[in-house]
Formats: structure tokens, sequence, C-alpha cells
């Protein structure tokens, strides 16, 4: 049995770096910022579209925020759910999303890569829209990469039955109202496809950043290893402190009591390991998580050298985050919605630890 599963390793190996050799390479300009988002699982609007939770957020911060700034947009797959619903359907509920990705794309700042659930884009003809989609991107930075693909691609099951899940959802699940239940509702999946990609990150030292699990990642570490890494820090800033300890005390009970909730909250955690079980903790995984939480959403941001992970979030629902210390929420304009910056690094400073520790 391990010896079959070395041979699908290294045949999924072979698959992805046949997918990064092939991806259309982006110059980051230093002048340049981007955002990533992904797995908005677009619908007609109705009771089983997910989108429709944070579709205001989602339209609001793009128009008021990115596209203001002058950001890229790219969207790593997911971006319709075709498994549930027809394109023309999708087009017609959201005119005003689309309206806005064309006004990305008339700058010349708009990508879209496929996901399992919009893999059906690659064999439609006469779509409502007129966009070129990519199976994969590459960001050149220096000598350096970052690759951004979707993540099924990691998933042998999802390449090999995405047709039949679609038939499932499509004319099963759907009429009678029933959520999706897909690798974004499982640790264990979730944890499967995270390893595979971190595996193959390492050896090629390059940055891959993914979606589909919908679960956040900065430095390929899951919110449970981020909180506890946050903690440990804390602890020794505490100890070295000569003032202000009070407020790292604050910050210590805030950390402490959102990974007791997260615990709480999710019970396997069987798959939650510190950083996949290698001997160092190297920084080549991001997930840009989804569009689709029941918080709000997340996405990645590259400015510069710098690469950040951000939650946005309507204060009417995650009102935690205005009160909580360790957090320092930004309001947008004069809406309910806010901008939080969970984690920030500088990209020569990643490159350098994958080089030296993978």
């Amino acid at each position: 049995m391990a010896k079959k599963s070395q041979i699908n390793t290294k045949a999924l190996y072979r698959k992805l770096n046949k997918l990064l050799e092939e991806s259309p390479a982006l110059d980051l300009d230093s002048q340049k910022k981007w955002v990533i988002f992904s797995d908005l699982h677009m619908g007609d609007g109705g009771a089983t579209d997910d989108f429709k939770r944070n579709s205001k957020l989602f339209t609001t911060t793009l128009k008021n925020y990115y596209l203001k700034k002058n950001h890229a947009l790219i969207l790593n797959g997911d971006v319709e759910e075709l498994q549930r619903f027809q394109v023309k359907k999708i087009v017609n509920q959201w005119r005003e999303v689309y309206d806005l990705f064309n006004s990305f794309q008339k700058k010349g700042a708009f990508y879209k890569t496929i996901g399992n659930h919009d893999l059906e884009l690659l064999l439609m003809k006469d779509l409502p829209f007129d966009y070129k989609h990519y199976d994969s991107l590459r960001l050149k930075f220096g000598d350096d990469s970052l690759f951004i693909f979707h993540g099924h691609q990691a998933s042998k099951k999802y390449q090999e039955h995405n047709e039949l899940i679609g038939f499932t959802l499509k004319y099963f699940a759907n009429p009678l109202g029933i959520k999706s239940y897909s690798v974004s509702h499982s640790s264990r999946k979730q944890y499967k496809i995270e390893k595979r990609v971190y595996g193959f990150s390492a050896f090629q030292k390059v940055v891959s950043i993914i979606g589909h699990t919908h679960r956040p990642l900065f430095e390929s570490l899951h919110k449970v290893d981020r909180l506890k890494y946050k903690i440990e820090q804390l602890c020794r800033d505490y100890v070295e402190a000569n003032s202000d300890k009070e407020k790292i005390k604050e910050e210590i009970k805030s950390y402490k009591k959102d990974l007791k909730k997260y615990h709480k909250e999710n019970k396997d955690h069987s798959y939650q390991n510190y950083v996949y079980n290698t001997l160092f903790h190297i920084p080549c995984v991001f997930n840009s998580g989804c569009v689709v939480g029941k918080r709000g959403m997340t996405c990645l941001e590259i400015e510069g050298d710098k690469i950040r992970l951000v939650h946005w979030f309507d204060k009417k629902i995650s009102k935690k985050y205005l009160k909580q210390s360790g957090y320092k929420p930004k309001q947008l304009g004069d809406t309910d919605f806010y901008r939080l910056v969970i984690n920030e690094e500088s990209l020569h400073y990643i490159f350098a630890r994958i080089k030296f520790l993978s």
C-alpha cells in the first residue's frame, strides 16, 4: 500500500509540475498591486446560492476599494457554481458583479482560473462573457515564482469524478434545497490536499497559492497553527516588554479564546497537525480562503514585496473583531464593512526560508 501511495504521489507531482511549466508568466511589478479571491460559487440568487450571503460585501469591496486603488484582480477558480446552476442564470442574477469584472478587464487587470465547480466553462460555446480562462498562472518575483491554481488538481478523486459530482448536485441536491457537501466541509480532505501541495511546493521551491478547501492559509499555517505561533510569540514579547504588558496579556487572552472556540466548534482535529509533519516549517503554501464564509470573506493581497492575508467582514455579523485586542480593522468609507489584515510578510523573507529550509 505504501509503495502504491508513493507512486501516486510521484504521478501527482509530475502533473503539478507540468501545470507549473505551462502556466502563463506575469511579472510582479513593484508598483503593481494584486488581490486574489477564490470560491465565489455564484448561483441564481435563490436559497441554495452560497454567494448571496456576502454578495453585497464582495461587490462593495471590489468597487470601492480594489478597483479604486488600481489592484489587478485574480479569481482563482469556482467563480460560477455550474454544478448547480446554469451559467446564463448566474450572469443574469449577478450582472453588477460581472460589470465590475469587466471594469478590471478594461484596465488589463483581470485574470480568471478554472476550478472544479466551473470546469464546464472550458467546454462551452457562446458564453455570456468574454473572459480567458486559465488552468493556472505564475507570478514572477525576480527568479522566484508564485504558482496560482485552484487546488482541485491535487485531488485525484475530484479530477476523475467531477462530472458525476456535478450531476448529483444539479439534479438531486439542488431541487431538494440541500447545501453542497464538498472538500470545504471535511478537515480530512482539506489536510490531504494541503499536504500534497505543500510537498510539491517545497520540492520545487515555489510559493503555491490555492483555493478549493475554503480555509485560508498563510505561510503554510492553518488558523489553529497560526494562533498557537502567535500566542507563543506574545509570551516571549511579554517577558521582554518594559511597558504595555497589560496590552500583551489581553492579546494573549483574545487569541486563546479564538483557539478554544475553534476547537469547540470543530470536532475532527486528527488531520490538523503542525505543518504537515515536516522537519522544518516551510512557508510555501498560501490559500486565499473563500468569499462564501459565514463571518465574511478572505483574500490575499500582494503589493511590492509584501503579501497579506486579509479578512473582510460586516460589523452587523462579526462585531467581535471591532472589540478584540490584537485586531486593527479599518472601516471602508461610511459602510458597515471592514478590512482586517490578519498577517503580512515580505516575499524576500518567505523565499529565503523556502530556499534554505526545503
